[in-house]
Formats: structure tokens, sequence, C-alpha cells
């Protein structure tokens, strides 16, 4: 972490990277680095090759992310934000050229540790090390750069309710909120802001849930004519598997849909099982109670394959 301070604090030009298909971690995150990093008087730009959810607009800087950078221009850092591999950049070979230094901080397990600097910690988000990393950038918090540090937080600890709550993020959380977080307003913008598409894309989903193993295992499965007719976008099917989750006895759950370009895309969750390593065998990644994965096949190949690594993994999970 003093190496990341240090060579943040002799760069001039900054490039912030969030993850395809940002979620609240890489948002919160990058917007909270970015505020802090103004206040030095920092060059900074933040990208993200997908569209910013509209429930994060209230961020600060999240309305300012850029989706395509000229190849003309220079950095002097890249930071990488909650990008467990360098794949999850979709531009990063491009970007790369483009910077001195790349600067790789995250949370996930199993980072491939693909910068120049890695800073990787199995803690409760990105945005609890962003938190320190400011702090040791001596930087004053305020309520801009807690607003985005307590959504980044609270996203990724499931409103403080998974395993990876614990008492530091607490603490952690009480700064932000001393620092002028406003939970409910947060909470509101986070949770309390669906679209109707959301809802029936979720009621759909509900809909179809299917129980296997004995109902420890629960999934649901929706084609892109499905999807259509909601008139849903990626982001309204982001907390889809976690609704799957809540099923009682249920010990992993797991959402699947086509892509516009064809693929199958997989969210897996679980309450105790590592679905990393399901994840992992897919050709995927995340963390032990949430990952996922993208596979090019067939829907229903897709569920046949994701239910026969369970069956075949269930002792390892």
């Amino acid at each position: 972490m003093n190496k990341i301070a240090e060579k943040t604090l002799k760069s001039k030009k900054i490039l912030i990277c969030m993850h395809v298909d940002p979620d609240g971690d890489t948002i919160g995150s990058a917007c909270g680095l970015a505020s802090a990093l103004k206040k030095l008087k920092k060059d900074v730009e933040l990208y993200s090759s997908s569209k910013i959810p509209d429930i994060y607009k209230f961020l600060n800087y999240a309305e300012k992310v850029k989706h395509k950078i000229e190849k003309t221009k220079k950095y002097d850092a890249l930071v990488a934000l909650d990008c467990a591999d360098s794949k999850r950049i979709p531009d990063f070979e491009q970007l790369k050229k483009q910077c001195k230094i790349i600067i790789n901080v995250d949370h996930h397990i199993d980072n491939s540790l693909f910068g120049d600097i890695n800073f990787v910690k199995n803690i409760s988000s990105t945005g609890e090390i962003v938190y320190e990393l400011i702090k040791m950038l001596k930087v004053e918090i305020n309520k801009d750069i807690a607003t985005a540090l307590f959504s980044a937080i609270i996203t990724d600890t499931g409103n403080f309710r998974y395993s990876n709550t614990s008492a530091k993020v607490f603490k952690i959380a009480s700064d932000l909120v001393e620092k002028g977080a406003n939970p409910h307003f947060i909470s509101t913008n986070i949770y309390e802001s669906k679209t109707m598409a959301e809802i029936n894309i979720l009621a759909t989903a509900l809909n179809k849930i299917k129980i296997v193993f004995n109902g420890k295992v629960a999934y649901s499965a929706l084609t892109k004519k499905e999807i259509d007719k909601a008139k849903a976008i990626e982001e309204n099917m982001s907390s889809i598997a976690d609704f799957v989750r809540t099923l009682k006895g249920v010990e992993i759950a797991a959402f699947l849909r086509e892509t516009n370009d064809g693929k199958i895309k997989i969210n897996l969750r679980s309450k105790n099982r590592n679905v990393r390593i399901i994840a992992k065998e897919l050709g995927g990644g995340g963390h032990t109670k949430s990952a996922g994965v993208i596979i090019n096949c067939s829907l229903n190949k897709a569920i046949n394959t994701l239910l026969k690594t369970i069956k075949n993994k269930w002792k390892q999970l």
C-alpha cells in the first residue's frame, strides 16, 4: 500500500478503470478515489467500457465517466479497481500502452496480479481498501468521498448482511457517516429506485425458478426473448441471483440468461458453499459466495453443464 501511495502522489495524470458491467463497489471506489485525488490537484479521468447503472448516478463523478479513451492520450498511471483480471477491462491491452505504470487494487482472492504494483486483500470490498489508501494519502474525507465509499461497501457486503462484514467494516462505515455519508439517502438510491422493467424481469425470473438436488440448489434461466419482452437491460438483472438465494434450504443459487451476443451469463450465489470453485471450473471467477462466468453455448446446454459441475464438485464446495 505504501508503494501505491508513493506512486500515486508522484503521478500527475491518472486514469481510474472500473470493470465491465460495473457494480457498486467498483463505481463507488472509483468515484471516491477520484474525489480524493482531485483534492490533491491531480488530473483524473474515470473509465468504464460499460454504461454506469442509473442507480449510481447520484455519486460525484459518476456522470463524468468516459466510455472511450483516445489512443493518443498518455497517463502517468492506470489504477484498476475491483478487477480480478485484466480481461475485466476490455480495452486493457491498448490502455496499458498509454500508461507508464499499472496499479491493481482489488479484494478478489483469485486476482491474477496483472499490475506493475498489486495490492490484493481478501476483505469486504475494494471500497474498504480505497478508504485505507485515501487515509494514507492524508486526504481529508469529505461528504462526496464518504458517500462514494459507503456505497461501495454496502453493495459488496449486502447492506452489512454478508459474512465478509467485519467489525472493522462497521468502524469504517461509522467514520464515513460522521464525514457526511447519509445511509438512508444512499440506500434509497441504490435499493429503492427500481424501474418497471426491473420489477417485470424479476417477476419473470422468480416464476421460472427450478429447485434441484433435494432442495439444496435453485436456479432460474431466461431467454433473450423473455428479457426483451420485459424491456430489461443488464443492470436490471444484477440482483436476481440474490433473490433466488433467499429460498429456505437453498445452499447454491444461480441465474442464467442469454446475452445480446448469444452467450450465456451465469451469476452464482451461496449461503455457505464456495461457488467460486464452480465458476473457475467453467472459466470464470469471483468470491466464495458470489461468483460468475460467461460461456459460449445454448441456454439448455449451459444449464446442464452447470448442474453437472455442481454435482461433480459438491464435496469440494
